[in-house]
């Protein structure tokens, strides 16, 4: 049917961007630590960009990634309003939350997620005006200081620094008020990553109204 016809092409796509799945014999709570990372992503995915195509979620390791969610524009973009763009940070900064919420400790996973959003939070401060160390120095070490480059000459200026590092840390409290509301749909994408080890769009979806259906139930709405 047309859900498995659009499951192997979004697995096919994801073959194609980040490569084959690699078999990786992880501990438990290296499974456990991973599937609740990525599905802090997709809750916060979830909350503050409904209109966001959650693609693909899995635990399976491919090329640096121990596990990652693929979300897209509904539709082709062009420009974004500072919403979307503080959104986007969410959803990156959402990982660490999770694991700090669940396990009271962080680990070097969120690396690549906190570069990602130093990145977003560094053009906000330094190209569209829309303006405790969460930057990442990654972000500088990748950056030309010396160069053009707009992140580079952000992080270097003190001011811009402190404007990234601002947007960095009410993002990440702001998600984590939002995710400690909502740790039912964590724990139900959690539990679902640990079964199956892999989610394809609206399996996604589906697990996710379906926590939402019985904390409704339990709640008696």
């Amino acid at each position: 049917g047309a859900p498995h016809v659009m499951a192997d092409v979004e697995r096919a796509r994801l073959v194609e961007e980040v490569g084959l799945g690699q078999p990786v014999a992880y501990t438990d709570h290296e499974r456990r630590l991973i599937a609740t990372h990525e599905a802090g992503h997709a809750v916060a995915a979830h909350l503050v960009a409904p209109e966001r195509r959650l693609e693909v979620l899995t635990i399976i390791k491919r090329r640096q990634a121990l596990g990652l969610l693929a979300h897209g524009d509904p539709d082709d973009v062009f420009t974004r309003s500072r919403a979307q763009m503080l959104a986007l940070i969410q959803i990156a900064m959402a990982g660490q939350v999770a694991e700090e919420l669940f396990f009271d400790d962080v680990s070097t996973g969120p690396g690549g997620d906190l570069l990602y959003a130093t990145n977003v939070a560094a053009e906000m401060v330094g190209s569209v005006g829309m303006s405790d160390s969460l930057v990442s120095y990654a972000a500088i070490q990748q950056a030309s200081l010396a160069g053009t480059n707009l992140v580079g000459r952000v992080l270097a200026d003190p001011e811009g620094r402190e404007r990234v590092e601002g947007i960095l840390q009410s993002q990440k409290a702001t998600v984590r008020v939002l995710l400690t509301a909502h740790r039912h749909l964590i724990e139900a994408l959690r539990d679902a990553l640990l079964e199956r080890e892999e989610l394809i769009g609206q399996e996604i979806s589906d697990v996710l109204a379906a926590a939402e259906k019985g904390s409704d139930a339990t709640l008696g709405r």
